[in-house]
């Protein structure tokens, strides 16, 4: 599958109360493996990607469950350097703050050292103290700055 086709497919993708959670997987799976081989993808593409799988993540529920299939996938395309990914993970999580890319964050922070482990340690303290979040997304975001912190 080519980038636009995929990117088509990520943007008319929407998940219901109804969608199961096997769905989700299995659709990012399917996405992930018809995918033109992503190291084969130039820096346009792939920042074109991440920003439609943000895109997708923002349209969603802030409560939704993490979907690992989703995780994976979004971390595969711009690693091992992650200079697309970091920026963007950091710009979501600043905005609108889900527990997708609070997992995610948190996922990345374990990679980090100094200056910027301490940057998203801190994020996640001021997403965890942020009223115009929900109490479980607090919560769950204060367990994760709790584990950081306690590192």
């Amino acid at each position: 599958m080519e980038i636009k086709g995929a990117i088509v497919k990520i943007k008319k993708f929407k998940v219901t109360e109804e969608t199961e959670d096997y769905e989700i997987s299995d659709f990012f799976d399917e996405i992930s493996e018809q995918l033109t081989p992503i190291d084969s993808l130039v820096t346009l593409q792939k920042k074109e990607l991440i920003d439609i799988l943000f895109e997708f993540l923002k349209s969603q529920d802030a409560e939704m469950d993490e979907n690992f299939s989703f995780i994976h996938f979004v971390e595969s395309i711009n690693k091992p350097d992650y200079e697309i990914y970091y920026p963007k993970l950091i710009k979501f999580n600043t905005e609108n703050a889900t527990i997708t890319s609070i997992l995610l964050l948190n996922r990345f922070i374990n990679s980090l050292e100094g200056v910027a482990l301490k940057k998203c340690v801190a994020l996640l303290k001021n997403i965890s103290d942020n009223n115009k979040y929900s109490k479980y997304l607090r919560e769950f975001t204060l367990e994760f700055y709790e584990h950081q912190t306690n590192n």
